[in-house]
């Protein structure tokens, strides 16, 4: 991409083409109402208009490329999501190296879960965690939770 076709979108924090801007607009852009059930009625939903951020937008393209530093947190972002986009290839790979897919599959997972965890300080999967995500799998595979299953 050129300097010509991104600006530093400060809503989202990011650099944006024009498309990617319009596309977001689309999705996030739409103002309608909310059900609010204590209410038991809709209510109008806040936030800003789909012409407000064309406009935000316009603006923003029409001045010159300005470069700025992006902050700790949506470098990790994109680092997740630049990992992310290797999904369908490691998967094949380590299914190459003899995993099944779910396997590959979760094993893709928790690297990512990795980066992540490394991105934010977190320390390694508690063993609370690892128990929940065994619990998850073992559902997802159509088995007992195992935190009901009696011993015998």
């Amino acid at each position: 991409m050129t300097e010509q076709e991104l600006r530093y979108w400060d809503r989202l924090g990011f650099y944006v083409t024009r498309a990617d801007a319009d596309d977001f607009i689309n999705k996030a852009g739409n103002i309608g109402a909310v059900l609010d059930e204590d209410l038991e009625e809709f209510t109008p939903r806040s936030g800003v208009s789909q012409e407000m951020l064309k406009k935000e937008i316009d603006e923003l393209f029409s001045k010159p490329f300005v470069s700025v530093a992006l902050s700790s947190e949506n470098n990790s972002i994109l680092l997740a999501l630049e990992f992310e986009k290797t999904r369908p290839a490691r998967v094949k790979e380590l299914k190459k190296e003899g995993h099944t897919t779910e396997e590959a599959k979760e094993i893709f997972k928790q690297e990512l879960d990795n980066i992540v965890r490394e991105s934010l300080g977190l320390p390694d999967e508690t063993p609370q965690e690892k128990e929940y995500r065994e619990r998850a799998i073992a559902i997802q595979e159509g088995k007992p939770d195992p935190a009901f299953v009696e011993e015998e």
